[in-house]
Protein backbone atom coordinates (compact mmCIF):
# COMPACT_ATOMS: atom_id res chain seq x y z
CA UNK A 1 0.00 0.00 0.00
CA UNK A 2 2.82 2.42 0.85
CA UNK A 3 4.62 1.75 -2.45
CA UNK A 4 1.39 2.32 -4.40
CA UNK A 5 0.84 5.63 -2.58
CA UNK A 6 4.37 6.80 -3.38
CA UNK A 7 3.90 5.81 -7.05
CA UNK A 8 0.76 7.97 -7.22
CA UNK A 9 2.57 10.83 -5.46
CA UNK A 10 5.48 10.61 -7.92
CA UNK A 11 3.20 10.92 -10.95
CA UNK A 12 1.21 13.73 -9.34
CA UNK A 13 4.44 15.69 -8.81
CA UNK A 14 5.62 14.83 -12.36
CA UNK A 15 2.33 16.25 -13.69
CA UNK A 16 2.75 19.39 -11.60
CA UNK A 17 6.36 19.78 -12.81
CA UNK A 18 5.24 19.47 -16.44
CA UNK A 19 2.16 21.70 -16.34
CA UNK A 20 2.92 24.16 -13.51
CA UNK A 21 6.73 24.46 -13.43
CA UNK A 22 6.85 28.10 -12.33
CA UNK A 23 4.35 27.62 -9.52
CA UNK A 24 6.26 24.56 -8.29
CA UNK A 25 9.61 26.32 -8.51
CA UNK A 26 8.40 29.23 -6.39
CA UNK A 27 7.74 27.05 -3.34
CA UNK A 28 10.55 24.49 -3.57
CA UNK A 29 12.85 25.89 -0.88
CA UNK A 30 10.05 26.27 1.66
CA UNK A 31 8.56 22.87 0.86
CA UNK A 32 11.99 21.24 1.10
CA UNK A 33 12.69 22.74 4.52
CA UNK A 34 9.19 22.02 5.84
CA UNK A 35 9.10 18.38 4.74
CA UNK A 36 12.59 17.69 6.07
CA UNK A 37 11.64 19.31 9.41
CA UNK A 38 8.32 17.47 9.77
CA UNK A 39 9.29 14.00 8.46
CA UNK A 40 13.03 13.84 7.77
CA UNK A 41 14.37 15.14 11.07
CA UNK A 42 12.06 12.95 13.19
CA UNK A 43 13.53 10.00 11.29
CA UNK A 44 16.95 11.01 12.64
CA UNK A 45 15.55 12.10 16.00
CA UNK A 46 14.47 8.49 16.54
CA UNK A 47 18.07 7.31 16.58
CA UNK A 48 18.36 7.28 20.38
CA UNK A 49 15.41 4.88 20.51
CA UNK A 50 16.93 2.78 17.74
CA UNK A 51 20.32 2.81 19.46
CA UNK A 52 19.33 1.88 23.01
CA UNK A 53 18.35 -1.79 22.52
CA UNK A 54 21.48 -2.29 20.42
CA UNK A 55 24.06 -0.38 22.47
CA UNK A 56 22.86 -0.93 26.04
CA UNK A 57 23.44 -4.71 26.09
CA UNK A 58 27.06 -4.08 25.04
CA UNK A 59 27.90 -0.78 26.77
CA UNK A 60 25.59 -0.93 29.79
CA UNK A 61 24.66 2.39 31.40
CA UNK A 62 27.38 4.14 29.37
CA UNK A 63 25.38 3.70 26.18
CA UNK A 64 23.68 7.13 26.37
CA UNK A 65 26.77 9.34 26.90
CA UNK A 66 28.68 7.33 24.28
CA UNK A 67 25.80 7.73 21.85
CA UNK A 68 25.34 11.47 22.47
CA UNK A 69 29.05 12.36 22.37
CA UNK A 70 29.65 10.28 19.25
CA UNK A 71 26.57 11.62 17.49
CA UNK A 72 27.36 15.28 18.22
CA UNK A 73 31.04 14.85 17.37
CA UNK A 74 30.25 13.45 13.92
CA UNK A 75 27.69 16.22 13.32
CA UNK A 76 30.23 18.92 14.21
CA UNK A 77 32.86 17.33 11.96
CA UNK A 78 30.39 17.32 9.04
CA UNK A 79 29.50 21.00 9.45
CA UNK A 80 33.20 21.82 9.77
CA UNK A 81 33.88 19.75 6.63
CA UNK A 82 31.50 21.86 4.52
CA UNK A 83 33.76 24.88 5.16
CA UNK A 84 37.20 23.25 5.27
CA UNK A 85 36.90 20.45 2.68
CA UNK A 86 33.57 20.92 0.86
CA UNK A 87 34.41 18.68 -2.12
CA UNK A 88 35.41 15.74 0.07
CA UNK A 89 32.36 16.34 2.26
CA UNK A 90 30.03 16.35 -0.75
CA UNK A 91 31.47 13.08 -2.06
CA UNK A 92 31.46 11.37 1.34
CA UNK A 93 27.91 12.51 2.06
CA UNK A 94 26.53 11.47 -1.33
CA UNK A 95 28.24 8.07 -1.42
CA UNK A 96 27.35 7.27 2.20
CA UNK A 97 23.75 8.32 1.53
CA UNK A 98 23.53 6.10 -1.56
CA UNK A 99 24.85 3.15 0.44
CA UNK A 100 22.44 3.82 3.34
CA UNK A 101 19.41 4.35 1.11
CA UNK A 102 20.26 1.10 -0.68
CA UNK A 103 20.52 -0.81 2.59
CA UNK A 104 17.07 0.44 3.56
CA UNK A 105 15.45 -0.57 0.26
CA UNK A 106 13.44 -3.84 0.17
CA UNK A 107 15.83 -6.80 0.00
CA UNK A 108 14.37 -8.81 -2.83
CA UNK A 109 15.82 -12.09 -4.14
CA UNK A 110 16.98 -10.74 -7.50
CA UNK A 111 20.22 -11.45 -9.33
CA UNK A 112 23.37 -13.26 -8.17
CA UNK A 113 23.84 -12.98 -4.42
CA UNK A 114 27.34 -11.50 -4.80
CA UNK A 115 25.98 -8.61 -6.91
CA UNK A 116 23.01 -7.71 -4.71
CA UNK A 117 24.99 -5.19 -2.56
CA UNK A 118 26.05 -3.40 -5.77
CA UNK A 119 22.45 -3.44 -7.02
CA UNK A 120 21.25 -1.98 -3.71
CA UNK A 121 23.91 0.75 -3.86
CA UNK A 122 22.87 1.65 -7.42
CA UNK A 123 19.18 1.64 -6.49
CA UNK A 124 19.65 3.65 -3.30
CA UNK A 125 21.67 6.28 -5.15
CA UNK A 126 19.08 6.96 -7.84
CA UNK A 127 18.06 10.12 -5.98
CA UNK A 128 21.69 11.27 -6.46
CA UNK A 129 22.67 9.78 -9.84
CA UNK A 130 19.60 10.98 -11.74
CA UNK A 131 19.78 14.71 -10.82
CA UNK A 132 23.52 14.78 -11.54
CA UNK A 133 22.90 13.36 -15.04
CA UNK A 134 19.59 15.02 -15.94
CA UNK A 135 19.87 18.30 -13.97
CA UNK A 136 23.63 18.99 -13.86
CA UNK A 137 23.32 22.78 -13.94
CA UNK A 138 20.71 22.92 -11.20
CA UNK A 139 22.57 20.37 -9.05
CA UNK A 140 25.77 22.42 -9.38
CA UNK A 141 23.88 25.61 -8.51
CA UNK A 142 22.38 24.02 -5.38
CA UNK A 143 25.77 22.75 -4.20
CA UNK A 144 27.24 26.15 -5.03
CA UNK A 145 24.72 27.72 -2.66
CA UNK A 146 25.46 25.17 0.06
CA UNK A 147 29.27 25.32 -0.06
CA UNK A 148 31.37 28.42 0.75
CA UNK A 149 31.79 30.94 -2.05
CA UNK A 150 35.47 30.20 -2.80
CA UNK A 151 35.02 26.43 -3.23
CA UNK A 152 33.58 26.50 -6.75
CA UNK A 153 36.46 24.72 -8.57
CA UNK A 154 36.69 21.97 -5.94
CA UNK A 155 32.92 21.44 -6.04
CA UNK A 156 33.05 21.27 -9.85
CA UNK A 157 35.69 18.52 -9.68
CA UNK A 158 33.64 16.58 -7.17
CA UNK A 159 30.55 16.89 -9.36
CA UNK A 160 32.51 15.65 -12.39
CA UNK A 161 33.67 12.56 -10.50
CA UNK A 162 30.20 11.89 -9.13
CA UNK A 163 28.63 12.35 -12.57
CA UNK A 164 30.99 9.78 -14.08
CA UNK A 165 30.08 7.36 -11.29
CA UNK A 166 26.40 8.19 -11.82
CA UNK A 167 26.45 6.94 -15.42
CA UNK A 168 27.96 3.64 -14.28
CA UNK A 169 25.49 3.25 -11.43
CA UNK A 170 22.53 4.02 -13.69
CA UNK A 171 23.59 1.21 -16.00
CA UNK A 172 23.91 -1.13 -13.00
CA UNK A 173 20.46 -0.05 -11.76
CA UNK A 174 19.00 -0.69 -15.23
CA UNK A 175 20.44 -4.22 -15.21
CA UNK A 176 19.00 -4.84 -11.73
CA UNK A 177 15.61 -3.48 -12.85
CA UNK A 178 15.59 -5.79 -15.89
CA UNK A 179 16.60 -8.82 -13.82
CA UNK A 180 13.86 -8.04 -11.33
CA UNK A 181 11.29 -7.82 -14.12
CA UNK A 182 12.40 -11.18 -15.50
CA UNK A 183 12.32 -12.74 -12.03
CA UNK A 184 8.84 -11.32 -11.45
CA UNK A 185 7.55 -12.89 -14.65
CA UNK A 186 8.79 -16.29 -13.43
CA UNK A 187 7.41 -16.08 -9.87
CA UNK A 188 3.83 -16.95 -8.90
CA UNK A 189 1.36 -15.25 -6.59
CA UNK A 190 2.33 -12.67 -4.00
CA UNK A 191 6.05 -12.54 -4.81
CA UNK A 192 5.21 -11.72 -8.42
CA UNK A 193 3.04 -8.79 -7.30
CA UNK A 194 5.69 -7.55 -4.88
CA UNK A 195 8.42 -7.60 -7.52
CA UNK A 196 6.30 -5.90 -10.17
CA UNK A 197 5.11 -3.25 -7.70
CA UNK A 198 8.68 -2.54 -6.63
CA UNK A 199 9.75 -2.27 -10.27
CA UNK A 200 6.88 0.16 -10.85
CA UNK A 201 8.04 2.20 -7.87
CA UNK A 202 11.63 2.31 -9.17
CA UNK A 203 10.43 3.38 -12.63
CA UNK A 204 8.22 6.10 -11.10
CA UNK A 205 11.06 7.45 -8.98
CA UNK A 206 13.39 7.49 -11.99
CA UNK A 207 10.79 9.46 -13.98
CA UNK A 208 10.36 11.87 -11.05
CA UNK A 209 14.13 12.41 -10.68
CA UNK A 210 14.46 12.99 -14.43
CA UNK A 211 11.61 15.50 -14.75
CA UNK A 212 11.35 17.40 -11.46
CA UNK A 213 13.85 19.73 -9.82
CA UNK A 214 16.13 18.04 -7.25
CA UNK A 215 14.61 20.39 -4.67
CA UNK A 216 11.27 18.70 -5.35
CA UNK A 217 12.25 15.09 -6.08
CA UNK A 218 14.61 14.74 -3.11
CA UNK A 219 12.04 15.51 -0.37
CA UNK A 220 9.48 13.24 -2.10
CA UNK A 221 11.92 10.32 -1.97
CA UNK A 222 13.55 11.12 1.37
CA UNK A 223 10.40 12.00 3.30
CA UNK A 224 7.58 10.05 1.63
CA UNK A 225 9.55 6.85 1.02
CA UNK A 226 12.79 6.53 3.01
CA UNK A 227 11.94 8.33 6.26
CA UNK A 228 8.32 7.17 6.38
CA UNK A 229 9.40 3.52 6.04
CA UNK A 230 12.07 3.96 8.70
CA UNK A 231 9.61 5.45 11.17
CA UNK A 232 7.08 2.72 10.38
CA UNK A 233 9.66 0.00 11.14
CA UNK A 234 10.69 1.70 14.38
CA UNK A 235 7.07 2.05 15.51
CA UNK A 236 6.51 -1.66 14.89
CA UNK A 237 9.72 -2.54 16.76
CA UNK A 238 8.73 -0.42 19.77
CA UNK A 239 5.07 -1.47 19.69
CA UNK A 240 3.81 2.11 19.97
CA UNK A 241 1.01 4.04 18.31
CA UNK A 242 1.81 6.92 15.96
CA UNK A 243 0.83 9.58 18.56
CA UNK A 244 3.05 7.90 21.18
CA UNK A 245 5.98 7.77 18.78
CA UNK A 246 5.43 11.39 17.73
CA UNK A 247 5.39 12.56 21.36
CA UNK A 248 8.60 10.69 22.13
CA UNK A 249 10.41 12.17 19.11
CA UNK A 250 9.11 15.72 19.45
CA UNK A 251 11.73 17.04 21.94
CA UNK A 252 14.76 15.95 19.91
CA UNK A 253 13.12 17.02 16.65
CA UNK A 254 12.43 20.51 18.00
CA UNK A 255 15.95 20.62 19.44
CA UNK A 256 17.47 19.67 16.07
CA UNK A 257 15.40 22.34 14.28
CA UNK A 258 16.53 24.94 16.82
CA UNK A 259 20.20 23.95 16.42
CA UNK A 260 19.94 24.15 12.63
CA UNK A 261 18.23 27.53 12.94
CA UNK A 262 20.95 28.77 15.29
CA UNK A 263 23.66 27.51 12.96
CA UNK A 264 21.92 29.21 10.02
CA UNK A 265 21.90 32.49 11.92
CA UNK A 266 25.53 32.24 13.04
CA UNK A 267 27.47 30.50 10.25
CA UNK A 268 25.20 29.20 7.47
CA UNK A 269 23.90 32.42 5.96
CA UNK A 270 23.63 32.17 2.18
CA UNK A 271 22.83 34.52 -0.69
CA UNK A 272 19.32 35.75 0.06
CA UNK A 273 16.55 34.05 2.03
CA UNK A 274 16.27 31.07 -0.33
CA UNK A 275 20.04 30.59 -0.30
CA UNK A 276 20.13 30.60 3.49
CA UNK A 277 17.20 28.19 3.67
CA UNK A 278 18.77 25.77 1.17
CA UNK A 279 22.19 25.94 2.82
CA UNK A 280 20.79 25.47 6.32
CA UNK A 281 18.59 22.58 5.18
CA UNK A 282 21.33 20.68 3.35
CA UNK A 283 24.12 21.30 5.83
CA UNK A 284 21.81 20.61 8.76
CA UNK A 285 20.47 17.47 7.09
CA UNK A 286 23.96 16.18 6.35
CA UNK A 287 25.06 16.92 9.93
CA UNK A 288 22.21 14.73 11.21
CA UNK A 289 22.44 12.21 8.38
CA UNK A 290 26.10 11.20 8.71
CA UNK A 291 25.88 10.03 12.35
CA UNK A 292 22.55 8.40 11.43
CA UNK A 293 24.24 6.49 8.59
CA UNK A 294 27.13 5.42 10.80
CA UNK A 295 24.78 4.28 13.57
CA UNK A 296 22.74 2.13 11.22
CA UNK A 297 25.94 0.83 9.64
CA UNK A 298 27.50 -0.36 12.91
CA UNK A 299 24.22 -1.51 14.51
CA UNK A 300 24.53 -5.06 13.11
CA UNK A 301 27.93 -5.36 14.82
CA UNK A 302 26.43 -4.44 18.20
CA UNK A 303 23.48 -6.74 17.58
CA UNK A 304 25.88 -9.61 16.91
CA UNK A 305 27.88 -8.83 20.07
CA UNK A 306 24.71 -8.67 22.14
CA UNK A 307 23.43 -12.08 21.08
CA UNK A 308 23.80 -14.66 23.84
CA UNK A 309 26.63 -16.98 23.09
CA UNK A 310 25.93 -20.57 23.92
CA UNK A 311 28.44 -23.34 24.25
CA UNK A 312 27.35 -26.58 22.63
CA UNK A 313 26.86 -29.45 25.09
CA UNK A 314 29.53 -32.10 24.72
CA UNK A 315 28.85 -35.56 26.02
CA UNK A 316 32.03 -36.95 27.44
CA UNK A 317 32.77 -40.67 27.46
CA UNK A 318 32.08 -42.44 30.74
CA UNK A 319 35.06 -42.76 33.09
Amino acid sequence: MHAASVILLCWAVIGAACFFPQALASVTAGVLASLVAVVGLPHGAADHRFARPRLEPVLGTAWLPVFLVGYLAVAVVVVWGWFVAPAATVMAFFLASAWHFGQEEPRLPVGPRCLRPVFRFARGGLVIWMPLVFHPTEAAAILGQVAPGDSGPAIDRAISLLTGLSWIMLMVAAVAWGLQGRTASQRPGQMRRILFTDNGLAASLVALFAVASPLVSFPVYFCAWHSARGLKRLRAELGESWPELARSLAPLTVGAICLVGLAAWLVLGGPGWNGTLIRATFVGLSAVAMPHLLLHGVAPLFEASARPRTTPLRLGSPA
